[in-house]
């Protein structure tokens, strides 16, 4: 007589958890090739326009905002161009909203009558970038969106500002 012999395959919850855990290596493997080649070298930089505003800023320092002046961010510990301002930037007092003792909101504008006082600065910047399916990377390094807050830096100052708006300059 023949002998059957029988293969019986035992699976426990560890065995289960390795064949998951390598399936998801490879997974991880295969999307991090997916999202490096998502901005690869190819990728054409081209150049944008972002509207920005700063919500305060020293009248002092108004002298830095002139046309044709390099705004620099960080990203890491690397210094990355923003842009250069393209045309007159638009100033009005600075307004803050606050709430009084009622709970009302109230506006609060700046006195514009002292030596030095608050400003709100609206502007435009022109700079190279790259975007692909909707996202925007700075010199091909640093996202940038729409209300993004941010640090910029002159040579000499630095200030908040807040992207309103990025385009594809025509």
């Amino acid at each position: 007589m023949a002998e059957k012999k029988s293969l019986h395959l035992r699976f426990n919850a560890l065995d289960v958890v390795l064949i998951l855990l390598a399936i998801l290596c490879i997974v991880g493997v295969f999307q991090r090739h997916n999202i490096q080649n998502l901005f690869t070298a190819g990728d054409k930089t081209e150049s944008y326009t972002v509207t920005f505003e700063i919500s305060k800023i020293r009248s002092s320092s108004m002298e830095l905002l002139e046309t044709g002046t390099t705004l620099y961010t960080e990203n890491g510990g690397e210094r990355i161009v923003l842009g250069t301002i393209s045309e007159n930037v638009a100033v009005s007092p600075a307004v803050e909203y606050l709430t009084d003792g009622d709970g009302n909101t109230v506006k609060a504008v700046y006195p514009e009558d002292r030596y030095e006082h608050y400003l709100r600065v609206d502007g435009k910047l022109a700079g190279e970038g790259v975007e692909r399916n909707g996202i925007f990377l700075l010199a091909g390094k640093m996202q940038l969106f729409v209300n993004q807050t941010l640090t910029a830096h002159t040579e000499t100052a630095d200030f908040e500002l807040r992207i309103v708006q990025i385009e594809k300059a025509s």
